[in-house]
Formats: structure tokens, C-alpha cells, sequence
């Protein structure tokens, strides 16, 4: 048990003798039961206390501390009791301490500070309360300070700050401006690309409201974004201006595009909005000078009919390049970066091993003419155990290779999947689409410790291929393929959160491909995980709608897929689920004379 410190000054002058009434047995009985109390408090609180003396020359000794400063320092308060700061910390984390503790009895006052400290071996952060206690001269003879451990908090103020960081430079590097709108106090929180879309500085920005966005709208646009805002907003759909004027802090005017969700609370009734302000400036522009080349082109002879085509293609390419995510472009330049130099290497492996097995040839024909080398050699043999050397060498370039093999389908996987920037249909095999995502999927699907196990279990999400004879179908392949890897990794995340859950079981993915005879192409993902209730299924293809925790889902991966399949192909995208029994998502999609 830690000893409680005296309270009263252990040596007070006559004059503050004085001060000190005369008590009877009953006093003294009240000061035991006091200092009972005390004491509980003292040793029973959650955190650190702790008492400093003071002397006259200003020196501090530590005087003792509870329980928990016991933990916390890994010393006994009988240990420290009466040495100074730098005796019981070491030089340099005592004298810290001691600046801070004459910084209060200079101030003589409440000193609120926070600080970090190595106590046995180990970095952390305290919120250190200081409170000075004066004689009856005034002077500070003593400090009663306490130490909460926020190691915790600073740690999730760190990674808070991390996470915030991020999204910044991700919401900068979008293009567009994002915003957060309460519909309650009329306040926009704004984040993205402020500065280059709009003059202003993100804190200058930062200060327009519901209001401020409004007067930035021009006079001829206004009431029809905001009539699309109130219809939205009674119909309870998503918010889509497809292009307004927008001042700039110049005072000129730019294009844009607005699209944004609402947020209800509890009670059903919209309070937020979130969406994107995107520029379509350039867009515009480029709409209206082909518009011109495509009027004076009326005008001139059939002959330049190819260079209106080409023109009108060229218009295409545009809007879609806009659209495009740059996932593909990284993805691409990627995998080029990484062909190059394994190509470099694949190609040599083979001369490295023909010219090592000649090298082993050589040292072989040594040691049969020349069984009784030098002493030197015998010995230098020994050491890098020759023997060794030459029988594994071989095997040490066949691993290799079987790396650069390896290293080559994930390259050429990546290539396949990073179709996403292809503007154009083209004839392509769903079955590679497929598996260049199960490629880069890989490493979610290796063995992992089975929860509750230590590590002594282990399990592998199985994929079972049921393929069939499939032709090649005309197709957007890059957004086909993000289809692919919005459903399985949806897939591995709900088996991934079974096995977390401590389900027992075989986590297992199917994917079945068939020619069916009406001209259509027919893909089944299935999983055996958990399953989805009815009332989530019936809003799977909704946009922002999710069932992840937040910051792991954006609800958007489910709605892409739906418009790519059926917009953008004339296809069918269905969930089937029964809770419990996993879930099958179903993808027809027609080829050949249907398709058209």
C-alpha cells in the first residue's frame, strides 16, 4: 500500500504555528476520519496522483503517490519518497518534469498541461493537473498534481487527423467541389478542388452558406436549380442540375454540373445533403465549337462527310474521357512499369542458367582430372560447402523463374483489367475479364487464421469455375470488369465477416458461365456466406446505399454495376438471397443479332 503523503508542512514556523488552532480529542478524531477519507480517495481513484514538496530554495523532492503512479512509473512510492525529480526520472526526463513543476510554483496556480513520457520503456501521453498548496505566507511549500493516461485519445486524434488529411488530398485531387449541406442552419462545409474551381481560398470558401451559394448562381439559371431542388426534395429523389452557371471570385462565370443525395434522419425527414459541384466549362465549349464545324459542314459537299464522322467521334471521346475513372490509366501504367524490367530479367534467366550449368560442368570436369586440389581449394570448398552450392543452384534459378512466370500473369491480368479507359466496344472473352479480377483479388483469397483459433486453424476463400463454351461478345470490357470486381469483392467481404463472426464453415465462391439460346451471355457470382435480408435487397442497385460500417463502403459499387450492365448493355443484373444461404447475383447479357 502507497503511503499517503503528509498534507500539513512538516516544519511550519512559529508564525504559521500560530495559524494552526489548538485541537481536542474530538478534532483529532475528525482529522483520522478525514484522513480515512483521504486516504480512499487517494488510493482508489483510476489515476495517477501524485505530491511534490517544495523547499525554501526552491528544490522539489517527490513526497509520494498512489497506486496507480506505482503502475504507471513501475516504482513504489516508499521507493521515491524524499529524492528529487532527476534522481527518480534520470537527468533529462526529470528535469522536464522539474521545469514544469517550478513553471506552477512560479505562476502559483493551477497548471493544466499535457505530456508526453517513457515510462518503462513505453511512450505515452498524460493530461497533467498541477495544484500548488501555500503556507500561511503564502508561499508554495507543496504540489498535489494528477495524470490521465490519453495515450488512447491522442492515438485516435492521430489517426483522425490522418484520415482527415487523406480525404482532403483524394477530395483536391477530384476535380470538383464537394459539399455538406444542413439544411437546418443553412451552412456548407466544402472540401475538393476550392481554389482552381472557383479563385477562392478554401477559407475564404469555407464561409459561404446556403445563401452564399445561391447568390453565386447566375440570375437566369437560379429559379430553375432551385425549382429541381424543391422537386427533388418533395419527391424525396436524388438532386441532379445538369448545368448552371457558377461565378467564379473574378466575377466571370464557369459551367457546372450539380448532383447530390439526400441524408433523413431518424424520423424520416431530410436534414443534409451531400453531393458534387463537377466544371463542365471545357465540356461546353467544346459542344459549341463542334456545333459550329458541324453547321458549316452541312454546307460543304459529300466528300467531307468522313470528317464530320470523324469530328462527331472525336465529340464522343471527349464526354467520355470525363466519365472515365483514372483507376484504369494507374492500373495500366502499372503493369507497363513492371513488364519492362520482369521481361529484362525472364529473358536473361534462361542464359543465366545455361551459363551456370556450363560453370557446374566445368567445376565437375575439375574435380574428376583433379581430385587432390591444392589445400586452399579443399578448404574454401568446405567453408561454402561446394557440394551444396552446385546441387541447389539449379533449383534456386528454377524458383526464379517460376517468380517471373508468376510475376507475368499478374502483369498481363492487370493489363486486361485496366480496360476501363476504352471508350469503344470491342470483341473480347468474359472468362479473362474474370479471371484478371480473381488475379488481383488473390491475396483476399489465401488462407487467414480462423478466429478463436491462435492461429492454429487456418482457411482459404475456394473458387469454384463452372465455365462454359462463351464466344467473344462486343463490349465495354474495362467497365464489365469492374462489374466483376464489385461483385466478388462484395463476395469476399460478406464470407470475409463470417468468419469473423466465428461461423464454422468453408467459405466458397462459384462462378458459372453459360450460352443461353436466345442469344445472351449468362454469369452467376455466388457465395455460401450470410446472405441478405429481404429489405436490403429490395435497395442493393440504389445509389449511397450500404450496409458496410463507415469508411469501408461508398454504396455506389452495386449502382455502377446495375448501369453498366443495363444501361450501357441492354443486359439484366438480379440478386437472389435467402438469409443464411448466401447470395447468387445473376448478369445476362446479349450477343451477336440481339445485341444490336
Amino acid at each position: 500500500m502507497s503511503e499517503l503523503p503528509d498534507f500539513i508542512p512538516p516544519s511550519p514556523s512559529h508564525s504559521e504555528a500560530a495559524l494552526v488552532p489548538r485541537l481536542g480529542a474530538g478534532s483529532d478524531a475528525k482529522l483520522r476520519e478525514q484522513e480515512q477519507f483521504l486516504r480512499s480517495i487517494y488510493e482508489g481513484v483510476g489515476y495517477s496522483v501524485f505530491v511534490c514538496d517544495v523547499r525554501e530554495n526552491g528544490d522539489l523532492y517527490v513526497a509520494g503517490w498512489n497506486p496507480v503512479s506505482e503502475q504507471d512509473v513501475g516504482k513504489r512510492s516508499v521507493d521515491v519518497a524524499g529524492k528529487p525529480l532527476e534522481e527518480v526520472f534520470g537527468p533529462e526526463q526529470g528535469g522536464e518534469i522539474a521545469r514544469r513543476f517550478r513553471t506552477c510554483v512560479e505562476q502559483a496556480t493551477v497548471y493544466v498541461y499535457e505530456e508526453c513520457r517513457v515510462f518503462q520503456g513505453q511512450e505515452r501521453w498524460f493530461l497533467t493537473t498541477l495544484n500548488p498548496l501555500k503556507n500561511g505566507a503564502g508561499r508554495v511549500y507543496r504540489l498535489v498534481g494528477t495524470a490521465l493516461d490519453i495515450t488512447d485519445r491522442r492515438m485516435v486524434e492521430a489517426a483522425l487527423r490522418e484520415s482527415e488529411e487523406r480525404f482532403r488530398l483524394v477530395a483536391e485531387r477530384t476535380g470538383q467541389l464537394i459539399y455538406d449541406c444542413d439544411f437546418r442552419t443553412g451552412q456548407i462545409l466544402w472540401a475538393g478542388a476550392i481554389a482552381s474551381m472557383t479563385g477562392y481560398s478554401p477559407e475564404a470558401f469555407q464561409q459561404f452558406g446556403f445563401e452564399g451559394w445561391k447568390e453565386r448562381i447566375h440570375p437566369d439559371d437560379l429559379l430553375d436549380v432551385l425549382t429541381r431542388l424543391d422537386r427533388a426534395l418533395q419527391l424525396r429523389l436524388p438532386y441532379q442540375v445538369e448545368e448552371y452557371r457558377f461565378q467564379q471570385a473574378d466575377g466571370s462565370y464557369i459551367y457546372v454540373q450539380d448532383s447530390g443525395a439526400f441524408v433523413e434522419n431518424e424520423a424520416g425527414e431530410v436534414y443534409r445533403m451531400v453531393g458534387t459541384i463537377s466544371d463542365i466549362t471545357e465540356r461546353k465549349r467544346a459542344q459549341f465549337q463542334l456545333q459550329q464545324s458541324e453547321t458549316e459542314l452541312r454546307r460543304k459537299t459529300q466528300d467531307l462527310q468522313a470528317t464530320l464522322v470523324e469530328l462527331r467521334r472525336t465529340q464522343s471521346q471527349m464526354i467520355q474521357n470525363e466519365k472515365m475513372s483514372s483507376l484504369g490509366q494507374l492500373v495500366a501504367g502499372v503493369a507497363h512499369e513492371i513488364n519492362n524490367p520482369v521481361n529484362f530479367i525472364y529473358g536473361n534467366l534462361t542464359y543465366a542458367h545455361q551459363y551456370i550449368q556450363e560453370l557446374l560442368e566445368m567445376i565437375q570436369l575439375y574435380q574428376q582430372h583433379y581430385p587432390q586440389p591444392h589445400a586452399s581449394i579443399q578448404e574454401r570448398a568446405a567453408t561454402v560447402d561446394l557440394d551444396f552450392l552446385m546441387a541447389d543452384l539449379p533449383k534456386l534459378l528454377t524458383s526464379m523463374k517460376v517468380g517471373a512466370d508468376r510475376i507475368q500473369k499478374i502483369v498481363a491480368s492487370l493489363r486486361t483489367f485496366s480496360r476501363m479507359d476504352e471508350a469503344e466496344m470491342k470483341a473480347v472473352n468474359l472468362h479473362d475479364g474474370i479471371d484478371s479480377t480473381l488475379m488481383i483479388l488473390q491475396n483476399r483469397l489465401k488462407p487467414r487464421p480462423v478466429p478463436g483459433t491462435k492461429g492454429e486453424a487456418c482457411v482459404a476463400i475456394a473458387i469454384e469455375k463452372d465455365y462454359g463454351d462463351l464466344p467473344e461478345i462486343e463490349c465495354y470490357a474495362g467497365q464489365l470488369n469492374q462489374v466483376f470486381m464489385n461483385l466478388l469483392s462484395n463476395a469476399v467481404d460478406a464470407l470475409e465477416e463470417e468468419l469473423e463472426r466465428g461461423r464454422a464453415f468453408e467459405p466458397q465462391i462459384s462462378i458459372q458461365t453459360q450460352k443461353m439460346a436466345d442469344d445472351r451471355i449468362y454469369v452467376a457470382i455466388a457465395d455460401n456466406g450470410p446472405g441478405i435480408p429481404p429489405a436490403v435487397q429490395q435497395r442493393l442497385f440504389d445509389p449511397f446505399f450500404t450496409t458496410k460500417p463507415v469508411g469501408k463502403g461508398t454504396g455506389l459499387g452495386l449502382a455502377i454495376s446495375y448501369q453498366v450492365v443495363v444501361e450501357k448493355h441492354g443486359g439484366e443484373l438480379r440478386c437472389r438471397s435467402t438469409p443464411g444461404q448466401g447470395t447468387v447475383f445473376e448478369i445476362e447479357i446479349p450477343y451477336g443479332s440481339t445485341q444490336n
